[in-house]
């Protein structure tokens, strides 16, 4: 039987475009070369495509780019290729572009399709569906920042309200955590301990996306769960995140060796159990397409279980809870990647 062409793309224009790269390393080296005829695309920070030379297989070396040949027809490039496994988070790779591009080119790709990829990249958006599923969240409000530069409170009516501090701290109180909609890996999340620090949290958090979440601050433990298929999806164990630090940063995630994960979970069978079907619930909602991580806040002073957010394309470093979770379940990284990629020609 003939190898299947794998074009693996990483990089990416998005503040994300390092763990991209790290992600991609991970799955290069993972993909069964017996089965895979695979060729790396990588994106600068520019947007510029390159396919990568084939003796470079660690892609977080600032060298990475090195031999490489700029890719003139990035149309026809993809063309040559059975199959694309963009291993892309955030924007430009995760929120649905990418995958339209893929989409014209008529190419099967590994993830979730145009619509699953924008509407759960954009944090207030899947608020909106997963209110609309009946699935519990923290308590929020939506700021934007205007063209013009004003900041602005959106209300469920989508109306503008100029003057917020005192509603935010009505219904939210402080401290709060301010989040871009459109960013993952925790970039850009900060916390607000005051209506005094609240504009200056807000304008740093602009720098990354002009719609920010403002969320009620949690005293929680944070649990994820992984979700793998198409029509009749698969959901992993529930794992447990214990950052080292105040809460789970970039820099607790990819850089602290302190920050700890474990599977299972350290919590009750039936919250388990109740993570799993609202992550499946989640993964429907927004019809996705092959795999998401689905991200979840128990509040230890409740016992309120609510769902943080869905990620369609989570990190595949060698320490990322997605396959770890699969890697718990059974199934090797690279029977992980196999199942991803024949998922990709389902469609």
């Amino acid at each position: 039987m003939s190898k299947k062409k794998v074009l693996v793309v990483i990089g990416g224009q998005s503040t994300e475009h390092t763990v991209s790269r790290m992600s991609g390393t991970s799955v290069c080296r993972e993909l069964d070369k017996d089965h895979y005829e695979m060729q790396v695309a990588g994106i600068d920070l520019n947007g510029q495509w390159y396919l990568l030379n084939d003796e470079i297989r660690d892609f977080t070396d600032e060298h990475w780019l090195d031999g490489a040949k700029a890719v003139h027809d990035v149309y026809g490039l993809l063309k040559q290729h059975d199959v694309i496994f963009p291993v892309l988070h955030g924007l430009y790779g995760e929120d649905g572009t990418v995958q339209g591009l893929f989409e014209l080119a008529k190419v099967p790709y590994v993830g979730c399709r145009v619509l699953a990829s924008s509407v759960a990249m954009d944090k207030i958006y899947t608020k909106m569906i997963f209110e609309r599923a009946g699935i519990p969240q923290v308590p929020s409000l939506y700021i934007k920042k205007r063209y013009d530069g004003k900041i602005v409170l959106i209300t469920k009516t989508f109306e503008e309200v100029e003057d917020f501090g005192d509603i935010v701290e009505k219904e939210l109180g402080f401290p709060c955590f301010i989040k871009p909609s459109n960013s993952g890996s925790s970039v850009g999340v900060c916390k607000a301990n005051s209506q005094e620090d609240l504009m200056e949290k807000l304008t740093f958090a602009t720098q990354y996306d002009r719609k920010v979440v403002v969320e009620k601050n949690i005293n929680c433990i944070e649990l994820e769960t992984a979700v793998l298929g198409n029509d009749d999806p698969k959901v992993s164990a529930v794992g447990q995140i214990m950052p080292h630090g105040e809460f789970y940063t970039f820099e607790s995630k990819y850089e602290d060796a302190e920050s700890k994960t474990c599977i299972p979970a350290l919590v009750d069978e039936k919250i388990q159990k109740q993570i799993q079907a609202y992550a499946l619930r989640a993964f429907k909602s927004i019809d996705g397409h092959g795999l998401s991580r689905v991200d979840f806040f128990l509040d230890k002073d409740t016992g309120n279980l609510y769902l943080n957010e869905i990620n369609t394309m989570p990190g595949f470093t060698s320490i990322s809870m997605y396959p770890q979770l699969w890697m718990h379940a059974g199934y090797s990284y690279s029977a992980l990647l196999d199942m991803l990629i024949e998922l990709a020609f389902d469609r």
